[in-house]
């Protein structure tokens, strides 16, 4: 795993902002009931509460390759 990798999902995960003011728009210009609304903010906490576990496992994994690398480094360094 690459840090780029993880660097685009963080950012992905900024989409939270963009789909909020999209519903928000929604609301605003339709009548939408609030069931319509509640539905769609329960897909929204479903969908992002996802995404930042895939982002936090991307992390994880990726402090786990650093500790790897780093112990693997001064093993070298030892000899």
């Amino acid at each position: 795993m690459k840090i780029f990798d993880l660097e685009q999902e963080i950012m992905k995960a900024w989409h939270v902002v963009d789909d909020i003011q999209l519903l928000s728009e929604n609301v605003m210009e339709t009548d939408m009931s609030t069931d319509d609304i509640a539905n769609a903010l329960i897909g929204l906490e479903s969908i992002y509460n996802m995404r930042f576990q895939k982002v936090f496992n991307m992390f994880e994994d990726l402090c786990k390759e650093y500790h790897a690398m780093r112990k693997e480094q001064a093993s070298l360094i030892d000899v």
